[in-house]
């Protein structure tokens, strides 16, 4: 199997029925609830709230995930074609063994059928990218496949609900600057393993990185958390669809930032369908300017930014910037001097070549990053070993020996 692992950002499943009971209008009155009453994060972000100016219309939403089941009735009329990739090559996304990218759909885009999951952005498409039919390891090659062919295929934002280890690695790199290079949002989780550490894909720059919190705004104690964190949403007692194969009931109880991915995923969609002409940059500038700061003044290791605002990010006053907010600052080359001139050139900042040579950004919604020769093959023969992880997993190295790159080393260029 080629390729480094990467493992989901799992999710501890509790299975539920279709209806659970609880607190009606006082403590001696009780009804059956439906599965959307107890979705309580979606009061928590002012979800119904902000359905009344945005939801998710014609917007795709890509999951690069275990695959999306389409018989999942809270996701009817919401799947487009999909295919698969690694283990799930040949096929068209649409299996789903492992339940965990289907309740990623339904947070994202759920319909609510009959009284059942409601998703962030529930008027959003569904594009649904299988990187493993199994649901256990992937490979990077694997992701970064899924990554490109979304991008290709009209993908508006990219729901990442999966993390690796590894501080960088080449083909993941490569896919989600690409994706940057074709104005799309990129959003992926922090982890569940309660350590100051975030691993790839959420740690590349200009990467939505989104760690958890509990009801009552709370860290959630099983984030990994670390300096590369943007924003924060629920990621503890989540209620979603999985396929009936994995729950009779159809329905479960998901904690992991791979469910606070997801909503925020669904925040993205909701933004970039309210602002059709926003490019990519400026909607992760309008998500991040609009979060509730929950920590220390200002972005903090723990909730980033804070945590996602919905309506905020759909009604507030936003001043627009030329380039993602989180992507590296471009890089300063001398200007070539005037045809025929014999002065040497005065310093300005140009925009980056991409790699085919063709000009920079200059709306800074893209990061070209080109790995140096000698750091490319070192990179290439590393392999990073993942684990999946439903449940915090077994205690990894100190941060400190998995440092994120510097500044110069997003720069460099051969």
């Amino acid at each position: 199997m080629r390729g480094r692992v990467i493992a989901l950002v799992g999710a501890i499943l509790l299975f539920l029925p279709g209806a659970a009971w609880g607190t009606a209008a006082g403590p001696s009155r009780w009804r059956a609830q439906s599965i959307e009453e107890q979705q309580w994060h979606l009061a928590a972000m002012g979800a119904h709230r902000a359905h009344e100016q945005s939801r998710g219309d014609g917007v795709v939403v890509a999951v690069v995930d275990s695959g999306v089941d389409d018989t999942t009735p809270d996701l009817a009329g919401a799947l487009l074609p999909g295919t698969g990739f690694g283990s799930a090559a040949g096929t068209d996304g649409t299996a789903d063994e492992d339940g965990h990218g289907t309740a990623m759909a339904t947070l994202i885009a759920g319909r609510a059928i009959d009284g059942g999951a409601l998703g962030v952005a529930p008027a959003a498409r569904i594009l649904p990218v299988s990187v493993g039919s199994d649901g256990g390891r992937f490979t990077t090659a694997s992701v970064a496949s899924g990554i490109t062919w979304a991008v290709d295929n009209g993908a508006d934002v990219i729901n990442l609900s999966l993390t690796s280890e590894a501080t960088l690695t080449p083909d993941l790199l490569r896919a989600v600057n690409y994706a940057f290079d074709h104005d799309v949002v990129v959003v992926a989780g922090t982890g569940n393993a309660g350590q100051r550490h975030v691993g790839a894909p959420a740690n590349i720059r200009g990467v939505i990185a989104v760690a958890g919190t509990e009801q009552g705004n709370a860290v959630w104690a099983s984030s990994n958390t670390g300096p590369e964190t943007v924003l924060a949403a629920p990621a503890a007692g989540i209620v979603t669809a999985v396929p009936v194969a994995v729950s009779s009931t159809g329905y479960a109880s998901v904690d992991g930032t791979s469910a606070a991915t997801a909503l925020v995923s669904g925040a993205a969609a909701l933004v970039r369908s309210r602002y059709p002409d926003l490019d990519a940059g400026n909607v992760v500038n309008r998500l991040v300017t609009t979060a509730l700061d929950l920590g220390e003044p200002g972005r903090d290791d723990p909730t980033g930014f804070g945590l996602v605002d919905l309506v905020a990010a759909l009604s507030a006053q936003v001043a627009p910037v030329d380039r993602n907010p989180l992507a590296p600052p471009p890089r300063t080359t001398p200007a070539p001097p005037p045809a025929g001139s014999t002065d040497a050139a005065e310093p300005s900042d140009v925009p980056r070549p991409d790699a085919a040579g063709g000009p920079g950004p200059t709306r800074g919604v893209r990061v070209l990053v080109l790995l140096g020769g000698s750091l490319l093959v070192v990179l290439a023969v590393v392999v990073v070993a993942v684990l999946l992880s439903r449940r915090p997993r077994a205690a990894r190295p100190e941060v400190s020996a998995l440092p994120p790159p510097s500044d110069e080393f997003w720069r460099h260029a051969p």
